[in-house]
C-alpha cells in the first residue's frame, strides 16, 4: 500500500518506544468497524493495551460493514485489502471478520479476546529484534536509521503510518446506534515510503509536518513479519 492516504502531522519533537537487545516492540493491528456489534469489546482491549510501552496499538476501521445503516467515517477501503491479504497469507479461515487482531504480521485473533491478546503480546516481546531502529524528528523532517544485527536482515518494507489518539463518536444507526465510543490510534494514513535489502546500514529521511503522531513499521516485504517498529509521540 503505496502513500495510501495524506501523511499525517508530525510534532516537532522525537520519541522512539522502548526496546532493547532482548525484547521488541509489538504491533497490533485491530481491524474494526463502528457497525460492528462484536467491536466495542476489541476496542477497549485495543485502548488498554495502547499505554503500554512495549506496544504500538493501531486501529483499522473497514468499511464492509457500512450497508448495515451506519456508514463508519473513520474507515478505508484499503484497510480491508491488507485485511484480507494477511488471511490469506496466513491461511486463516477467515477472509474478513471483524473484530480482527493482527501480531507483528504473524499470529491473529479473531473477536474481543483479551487473555490471546495479552499472550502473543508477552510471546511476541520477549523476542530480540533483528532490526535496530532510531528515529530522530527535526521541524518537518524524519529522520529513520536502520541496522539489521548481525549485519544482514530480510528485505523489507518501510512504513510511515499516521494515527489519531482519541476520537469520539456517536453513532447513531445500525447495530451500534445509540453507543458513544471513543476510538483509540486510528490509522489516517499508511505510506510505504522504501525498501530496505536488510543488508548492512540504512539511513532515510521522510518529509513530515507539524501534528499528529506517527509510527515507524520495518516489515519484511508481501506482509511478512516485523521486523522493528517504534512510535512518535
Amino acid at each position: 500500500m503505496r502513500k495510501l492516504l495524506a501523511a499525517l502531522a508530525l510534532s516537532t519533537f522525537g520519541f522512539s518506544a522502548p526496546a532493547t537487545a532482548d525484547n521488541s516492540v509489538v504491533v497490533v493491528e485491530l481491524y474494526t468497524s463502528q457497525g460492528c456489534s462484536s467491536c466495542p469489546p476489541a476496542d477497549e482491549i485495543l485502548a488498554e493495551i495502547a499505554g503500554r510501552d512495549n506496544v504500538i496499538a493501531l486501529g483499522l476501521h473497514v468499511d464492509y460493514w457500512d450497508y448495515l445503516g451506519w456508514k463508519d467515517e473513520l474507515a478505508h477501503a484499503a484497510f480491508a485489502e491488507r485485511q484480507a491479504r494477511f488471511n490469506t497469507l496466513m491461511k486463516s479461515r477467515y477472509r474478513l471478520v471483524t473484530p480482527q487482531m493482527i501480531f507483528n504480521g504473524e499470529h491473529y485473533v479473531a473477536g474481543p479476546n483479551r487473555r490471546k491478546t495479552m499472550m502473543y503480546i508477552d510471546m511476541m516481546s520477549a523476542a530480540p529484534e533483528p532490526v535496530n531502529m532510531t528515529l530522530t524528528r527535526t521541524g518537518g523532517s524524519l529522520e529513520i536509521k536502520l541496522s539489521a544485527k548481525g549485519g544482514k536482515s530480510a528485505p523489507s518494507d518501510i512504513h510511515v503510518v499516521g494515527y489519531t489518539p482519541k476520537i469520539p463518536v456517536k453513532i447513531k444507526r445500525g447495530e451500534n446506534a445509540g453507543r458513544h465510543i471513543e476510538y483509540v490510534n486510528t490509522v489516517t494514513s499508511w505510506e510505504t515510503i522504501a525498501d530496505w535489502d536488510g543488508v548492512g546500514a540504512r539511513t532515510l529521511r521522510h518529509d513530515v509536518s507539524s501534528d499528529g503522531k506517527y509510527a515507524v513499521i520495518v516489515q519484511t516485504q508481501n506482509l511478512g513479519p516485523v521486523l522493528s517498529a517504534r512510535r512518535l509521540d
